[in-house]
């Protein structure tokens, strides 16, 4: 048996680099679907066990901000009637006040101060 070097031409070679992308493509679009219908069965499941139990509910959505915010510079949006039923209304805009006040408290004292001593003996 004789191995040959064959060179395939430039047009052939490019159809059959597409083909085999596409191929790809289309095993990867099947991939994440079944992952995603695997993901909707999951959610499903889940939700009969929060049903007839909105304690259970309630934690695993507050469990859900908690993973959230435990990321430095993370940001969670989450709807007003969520954080109504979490009872996390007041505390929440209580607590992100309190962060900008915090955070601006030390550049005012440096920028209140007056530039100009004759301006505080008037």
């Amino acid at each position: 048996m004789e191995i040959r070097d064959i060179i395939i031409p430039k047009e052939l070679e490019d159809a059959m680099s597409r083909q085999a992308q596409a191929e790809r493509e289309r095993q990867s679009r099947i991939i994440l679907s079944k992952a995603e219908m695997e993901i909707a069965a999951s959610f499903e499941k889940a939700s009969e066990h929060y049903r007839n139990n909105p304690v259970a509910l309630h934690l695993r959505a507050m469990n859900m901000v908690f993973e959230g915010l435990k990321k430095k510079g993370a940001m969670i949006i989450v709807p007003s009637t969520a954080v109504e039923t979490m009872g996390l209304g007041a505390m929440g805009g209580l607590t992100a006040f309190d962060r900008i006040l915090g955070s601006d408290q030390g550049s005012a004292e440096t920028t209140d101060a007056p530039e100009d001593s004759d301006a505080r003996d008037t």
